[in-house]
């Protein structure tokens, strides 16, 4: 009697490769699915957005092919819309007739660019900025304002590097200049840090605290009257590589539990390393916003609401 070897594991049953191939190949996520053993419905489920995000991709990329971006950028450019006229003639390529004028018209506008977005820039600073006193003198009214909030000195010093960071970014003249005062954040953080990544009872106030869907606790916090924020990624992909969501198995679960947006928290845990130049990992998608407001990966070692 011949015996019925036991059936392999197909790749495409791998939930984990299912998720990657969702989020990084669409096509071949749906490949997956659609092999993949279970039920119809979980299918279309699945395959649904992943298949929207396909054929908009698809338009996209064609679109790209069949759009003038010199003749856009020049109808901008009579138009004044400058801001849209030079993201254009920045994707004219060498190879165009038109190129050398679209560098010429680039050299051109660029000052207006910088100004708009200075000023944009401004306006958003200025605006968090009236929100922020609007909140304070609410408090105030209130009697509710905490004057007993007191950062400790290496929390003191770690606001100063990175405040002082952002506004020497501001005003630095060009891409090089700014890359370099990143540099130096991460170095002058790594000093203040004594070479290490953990810190103790420091002083800040919770922003947000969910769940994933296996149940896992994603935890923020931000330090008060600054645009600083730490905390865990928020969902499973990402902490796949990085583990820093707090399991229900982890007294700081509990702990968390009983809180609520807006509390006063003493927090101690450790920073993750950078492969970048920020020595602590920073979470931001572009330079401008690590500097401007930087979200901080931490590993929570311990949560305490403050009295």
């Amino acid at each position: 009697m011949e015996t019925q070897r036991p059936q392999l594991k197909q790749w495409y049953d791998n939930k984990v490769l299912l998720i990657i191939f969702f989020f990084l190949f669409p096509p071949l996520g749906i490949y997956a699915m659609l092999k993949h053993k279970t039920d119809t419905w979980k299918k279309v489920l699945y395959i649904t957005p992943s298949a929207i995000v396909t054929i908009l991709l698809t338009i996209g990329i064609i679109g790209s092919f069949f759009v003038d971006s010199y003749k856009s950028g020049l109808d901008y450019y009579n138009k004044k819309d400058f801001v849209k006229a030079y993201d254009f003639f920045r994707m004219v390529k060498p190879d165009d007739k038109n190129y050398n004028d679209a560098i010429a018209k680039i050299s051109e506008i660029k000052i207006i660019v910088d100004s708009i977005n200075t000023a944009k820039e401004n306006e958003k600073l200025a605006k968090n900025q009236r929100k922020q006193n609007k909140n304070i003198e609410e408090k105030h009214e209130k009697g509710i304002v905490d004057t007993s909030l007191e950062f400790p000195v290496d929390q003191q010093n770690f606001i100063k590097v990175v405040e002082h960071a952002y506004s020497d970014y501001k005003d630095a003249p060009n891409e090089l200049k700014k890359s370099a005062i990143r540099t130096e954040r991460g170095n002058l953080i790594k000093k203040n840090l004594d070479g290490k990544r953990n810190f103790s009872d420091w002083v800040v106030v919770v922003k947000e605290m969910h769940t994933t869907g296996k149940g896992k606790a994603y935890f923020t916090v931000k330090i008060d009257e600054t645009n600083i924020e730490m905390g865990t990624v928020n969902n499973e992909l990402s902490n796949m590589f990085e583990n820093s969501l707090i399991e229900q198995s982890n007294p700081i679960y509990n702990q968390i539990s009983e809180l609520q947006k807006g509390d006063v928290v003493i927090i101690s845990g450790s920073f993750f390393p950078s492969d970048k130049s920020d020595y602590i990992q920073e979470l931001s998608l572009t330079e401008e916003g690590s500097m401007r407001k930087p979200e901080f990966l931490i590993k929570f070692t311990n949560v305490q609401k403050k009295n």
